[in-house]
């Protein structure tokens, strides 16, 4: 009996030590903060614009953020009265013109993407759902029964003399062979896609370059005009938007100068194209950020906003390999998390793209059809620069918001953030094809020296890394309106949607986009999923007692209101 007390005693004992032992090496905020300065040179380099007029801007003065642009870029966004410019003989279907906007693959609840492995544009319904297991929101948009995609968005095919056969851009079903990626952060980057070609410069030497960019636009505009001619929008969109006064009113408050030139010539053209939406829906994505995350606070700092096991978290994010840390910060660094080391005001170009052995997006197999090509595999960097060396390459994402951004990588190919951290922390490519390239990151493979592979963290250093990646970087006034918070919901809410009395006197509806028209896609799948979720996640919770009774207007109605131009 007397030695089985003193056995017990000692377990004890060994507890209290071990329990003492954690704390000794417990990161202190004030530990956390040292390093990220040791690592950075300053904490405040890492902060995010405390408002709009602080964040990047171009040095030209026509695409500076306005208030007026950036609102009008907004409902443009998620209005899908733009997406007019349908081919019918490349299989596109008129009977779903004006059905889609960026919002449907796009989506505050799901950090700003699709949500979903592939994203469903036009020929896509359906928008998400909330589980009622965990109350979160998930998303559930396809293709529409009945339609069938014949190749992958980016995919064009041309007969012997160059003429256009087939388009990915114009066929029944829009979807890329990428996971639509993350807006946040949208202003702090020189080069965006996920291959980075907008704001490449053009050159028409190089036919093995994408080249989408020959007006030489900043990066934002170039990846608005780019998608605009990918989603079906490009030329036509025009018409449909100065057939609605309150849209006229709108492109008149953010574009005076533009205004004044289409008063003297009597043409709307001058005031409402695509270069005004364009400059408009960039003005509104370069504000797209979040501001109060429990780390923001931390660097304002708050020393309770994080808990001890998130402390370790930043701590291995921002700490070496080679000294057991996870060295995330190597890659991502900068307010957004997305630019290497040393580049956190994003002047670095080639430094933050990465081949870490990746498989293809399954649509590639799609493309691989249509190009009659089983050896095609997405060519990542390449396709920007037209340099094999950059081939399986990708953009560098941000973190921000990652609790809502699975599934993960250009190819989807993680469901989880503990996916992600797994990986990284074994260092083995995933694919033979992009491990095979010659251009496989070491910094991936072998980031504490040539002899070790992968990180070797802990399982209790995963857990911890995963805690600061998953809720650390969480803000949920992204996702539903607070008016105290200075981050602003990606999604169009209440406050968004209510009009001042000449919009009003103009048609614009409270709770509704100018057009009038169910929001962000017009198709019945997603209209049930609206008036399912209710005012517990998503639209209606977002938009308040004006969205809900905006989008419960019967379908019919919509079905029936006269469209033009299509």
């Amino acid at each position: 009996m007397a030695r089985a007390v003193k056995f017990e005693s000692v377990i004890l004992v060994t507890a209290i030590v071990v329990a003492f032992a954690n704390i000794a090496v417990a990161e202190t905020p004030q530990e956390v903060r040292d390093l990220i300065t040791n690592r950075i040179g300053s904490v405040d380099a890492i902060k995010v614009p405390a408002t709009d007029a602080d964040m990047p801007q171009p040095d030209d003065a026509q695409f500076a953020v306005t208030a007026a642009k950036k609102r009008l870029g907004k409902f443009l966004y998620f209005d899908p009265i733009r997406s007019n410019n349908v081919r019918p003989e490349f299989g596109g279907n008129r009977a779903f013109a004006q059905s889609i906007s960026c919002g449907s693959c796009h989506l505050g609840e799901t950090a700003s993407k699709a949500g979903a492995v592939t994203a469903f544009g036009m020929g896509g319904e359906g928008r998400g759902t909330i589980d009622p297991d965990t109350g979160r929101f998930v998303a559930r948009r396809t293709a529409t029964e009945g339609l069938t995609d014949t190749m992958p968005t980016q995919v064009d095919t041309f007969d012997a003399l160059g003429a256009l056969t087939m388009s990915g851009r114009f066929d029944a079903v829009d979807a890329p062979f990428r996971v639509a990626p993350n807006m946040i952060g949208f202003a702090m980057n020189n080069r965006l896609f996920w291959s980075g070609p907008a704001g490449e410069a053009y050159d028409d030497t190089n036919p093995a370059k994408m080249n989408i960019n020959p007006n030489g636009l900043p990066p934002q505009e170039n990846t608005v005009e780019f998608t605009f001619k990918a989603h079906r929008m490009f030329e036509m969109q025009r018409f449909a938007l100065q057939d609605i006064p309150a849209y006229v009113e709108l492109f008149r408050r953010a574009f005076p100068d533009e205004a004044a030139i289409a008063d003297l010539s009597g043409n709307l053209d001058d005031l409402v194209n695509d270069g005004t939406a364009g400059r408009a829906i960039a003005a509104f994505l370069r504000t797209v950020v979040t501001r109060n995350t429990a780390f923001d606070k931390f660097l304002d700092g708050d020393d309770d906003a994080m808990t001890s096991t998130q402390l370790r978290g930043a701590y291995l994010f921002y700490e070496s390999a080679v000294n057991g840390g996870a060295n995330c910060v190597a890659c991502h660094s900068g307010p957004a998390m997305n630019k290497t080391l040393g580049d956190e005001a994003g002047i670095l170009v080639e430094e933050n793209f990465h081949n870490i052995g990746l498989h293809d997006h399954p649509l590639v197999e799609l493309a691989q059809q249509a190009l009659n090509n089983t050896e095609f595999h997405d060519p990542g960097r390449a396709e920007s620069t037209g340099d094999d060396a950059d081939r399986f390459k990708f953009k560098a994402p941000t973190l921000r918001q990652l609790r809502d951004g699975a599934p993960f990588m250009h190819s989807g190919e993680f469901e989880t953030i503990r996916e992600v951290v797994e990986y990284f922390n074994a260092g083995t490519p995933a694919a033979e094809f992009s491990a095979n390239h010659g251009n496989l990151s070491e910094q991936f493979t072998n980031p504490r020296g040539p002899d070790d592979t992968g990180l070797g963290l802990s399982e209790d250093d995963i857990a911890a890394l995963v805690d600061f990646l998953e809720n650390a970087l969480y803000d949920a006034a992204f996702v539903d309106l607070d008016a105290d918070s200075t981050t602003e919901t990606f999604n169009l809410n209440a406050r968004d949607l209510t009009y001042d009395v000449q919009l009003l006197l103009l048609g614009a509806q409270n709770g509704r986009v100018p057009s009038g028209l169910q929001h962000p896609q017009t198709d019945a799948l997603t209209m049930q999923d609206i008036a399912q979720t209710g005012n517990s996640s998503g639209i209606c919770g977002a938009l308040g007692i004006f969205g809900l009774f905006g989008t419960v207007i019967p379908l019919i109605a919509i079905k029936h209101r006269r469209r033009r131009h299509c």
